[in-house]
């Protein structure tokens, strides 16, 4: 990773040293076009009392005028072009360095282009990296935290690249470029906040549903907690911008102020954050549906069965009977296929509430399915997943064993999460379950990512505040210059 790092911040000095040298080198002159339908004859003439061009070409070209030319002195040069019947003109700003730029301070130049290409190469070398990253922690072990991180910022990024090449299109200089992408962070309300209402919907019916089952727990509630601050979050920026435009002290019209740039802060920070966030969820989602689809080897020596809560006369409910007969079906179809037999492990303890454990109430199922009690271990300990895999790997006495586990879908990418973090590499398989399960288990792994990869969010997170700064600082210099 260190490695890497290194690679980037030398392709950024390397990047920046050729645009710097480019600019420099290319900026020098400039061919502007100043446009005036059905020109004949015309008179150009030139302000040049806060600074000083030469016209090096000067040529009439379809409906307007093309004219080369090329800086003398520093400053503010106005040149304007007076046909028979229209007038028209074009501000350049020639720099200390004599590069000229067109209509604002960091306006078009000759080569500016180097800039946004620069910024699209580094950019896709850095996507190229963390995909490399991202398919090394997936084929090393696929229940990894880091594995949505990586996923999550590589779909980010993928955007932010996409929208760096678009901007090579008609490109108008930085500034140009800079205020379309600020105000594209407006537009993307309208996309963002459907989207988070019907987020908000979903998680809604599907947390009533889950708590009418599974009772009132804070996890139940995180569905609902996320596609609330995702409606408040959208519709944040419409109401400060409300709140600006009563005050009295901050006038966010007068582009010589902070107070537009304020605003424009908040709102594209409010909106790339959502996109960001809203990113790393479809990391989840894409790396838990792998993990339900994954297809385990038929090699397997022990299948853990994670229990959960029993029926009141000890027989499975059906979420607890889905997860006992897909082991089952795994196990016979590695009978059939791989000609290898294999040992259950049911685990899960017994709750104050059950007559006994979940693992005697598995055992008692597996047995009238047919399989032999000596091809069964309990484990009838443990109180939650993390205990289910802890205590069952101690009774694997085998080294180097084959394990898997067995439980739902929508638990699949948890608990192989829980395995790892005990330096296990189990595989898992899941039963189906209602839709409304897998919605709350997204969401739960979603939050779970943040927390445990909380440096690299910081870190991308703190990395848009700064490129939002410099982008804004140079909005700000370009309207006060």
């Amino acid at each position: 990773m260190q490695s890497n790092f290194k690679k980037l911040i030398i392709l950024f000095l390397c990047l920046l040293i050729v645009s710097t040298i480019v600019i420099f080198t290319m900026g020098r002159t400039i061919t502007v076009k100043v446009g005036i339908n059905n020109i004949g004859t015309y008179n150009v003439k030139i302000d040049n009392s806060l600074g000083d061009i030469e016209i090096l070409e000067n040529e009439k070209k379809g409906n307007g005028l093309i004219l080369k030319v090329r800086g003398k002195k520093p400053g503010v040069v106005i040149i304007d072009v007076i046909g028979d019947k229209y007038q028209t003109g074009v501000v350049l700003y020639i720099h200390k360095s004599m590069v000229i730029t067109e209509n604002t301070y960091f306006g078009y130049s000759t080569g500016s282009e180097i800039i946004p290409i620069s910024l699209s190469v580094f950019l896709i070398v850095t996507l190229v990296l963390l995909i490399q990253r991202y398919r090394y922690y997936i084929k090393q072990n696929l229940y990894q935290y880091k594995n949505i991180a990586y996923l999550g910022i590589i779909i980010f990024l993928s955007i932010l690249t996409l929208s760096t090449i678009f901007s090579l299109i008609n490109y108008q200089g930085l500034y140009e470029t800079i205020n379309n992408l600020i105000n594209s962070m407006s537009f993307v309300s309208f996309i963002l906040f459907p989207l988070a209402l019907v987020t908000f919907i979903l998680v809604t019916i599907s947390n009533i549903q889950l708590i009418i089952k599974e009772g009132k727990s804070l996890r139940n509630f995180l569905g609902l907690f996320l596609g609330i601050f995702l409606c408040v979050s959208t519709l944040l920026p419409d109401f400060v911008y409300g709140i600006l435009l009563k005050s009295q002290k901050i006038n966010i019209y007068n582009l010589n102020s902070i107070g537009p740039y304020l605003y424009d802060f908040l709102e594209s920070l409010v909106y790339l954050s959502i996109s960001y966030l809203e990113c790393v969820l479809a990391g989840t989602v894409v790396i838990a549906l792998k993990a339900i689809r994954k297809k385990i080897k038929h090699n397997k020596d022990y299948m853990i069965i994670l229990g959960c809560a029993i029926n009141d006369d000890g027989t499975l409910p059906p979420l607890l009977r889905g997860r006992v007969d897909k082991a089952i079906d795994f196990r016979n179809r590695q009978l059939k296929s791989a000609n290898k037999d294999l040992i259950f492990i049911p685990s899960g303890g017994k709750g104050n509430d059950e007559c006994i454990s979940e693992s005697e109430a598995m055992t008692n199922y597996l047995i009238e399915k047919g399989i032999s009690k000596k091809n069964i271990i309990m484990e009838n300990k443990s109180a939650n997943t993390y205990e289910n895999i802890k205590f069952s790997n101690k009774l694997i006495k085998k080294k180097d064993a084959n394990v898997a586990f067995s439980t739902t879908n929508y638990h699949v990418l948890r608990a192989g999460l829980l395995a790892t973090e005990q330096g296990l590499k189990y595989e898992g398989i899941g039963s189906k379950t209602k839709m409304y399960f897998m919605i709350n288990a997204f969401i739960r792994e979603f939050i779970g990512t943040l927390y445990a990869e909380k440096k690299k969010h910081i870190m991308v997170f703190s990395l848009i505040v700064v490129l939002l700064i410099i982008m804004l600082s140079i909005t700000y210099i370009s309207n006060n210059i």
